[in-house]
């Protein structure tokens, strides 16, 4: 049941997973799940801390593998965005938030499945500059605030 290795998905996964980083994705895992099952070699499970973040990190992976020729055979999740699937046939990418990720625990569910090494020097990985947005609207966090806000609202 197990398929022969193939170079291009090996490199094709560690693409994917330095994607992955550039958007920073946390806790990179890949699987090796040739031995288990034959329709598909990888799993890449990754976490996002948001559901912004993760569909970031999807729309970065579609974006960029596109351009290389390659689209996922399937995608979900995006419009929820916590827990995201694209099925790149050979490999298959779940980006997770951290409480769906915890919940699911695909690292358990796939426990026969060996850790496949990604072998990616992150320190040469151009991180995306994220920078916070500062919301526009704060959360009135006092009673003495309250009674402030409701002042400026009068007047």
């Amino acid at each position: 049941m197990s398929r022969t290795p193939r170079p291009q998905v090996e490199a094709d996964l560690r693409k994917v997973a330095t994607l992955c980083l550039e958007k920073r994705g946390e806790n990179l895992v890949a699987l090796d799940v040739r031995p288990l099952v034959d329709y598909m070699d990888f799993l890449l499970v990754v976490t996002g801390r948001s559901s912004r973040q993760t569909r970031a990190i999807a729309d970065w992976i579609i974006q960029k593998m596109k351009r290389e020729g390659h689209v996922p055979l399937s995608r979900s999740g995006m419009d929820i965005g916590s827990w995201i699937c694209l099925d790149y046939v050979d490999f298959v990418v779940h980006i997770f938030d951290p409480e769906t990720r915890e919940h699911y625990d695909l690292e358990l569910l796939w426990g026969d499945a060996e850790r496949f090494d990604l072998a990616i020097d992150e320190s040469k990985i151009e991180v995306d500059d994220i920078q916070p947005i500062e919301p526009e609207n704060t959360l009135v966090t006092s009673e003495h605030e309250l009674e402030d806000a409701s002042a400026d609202d009068n007047a």
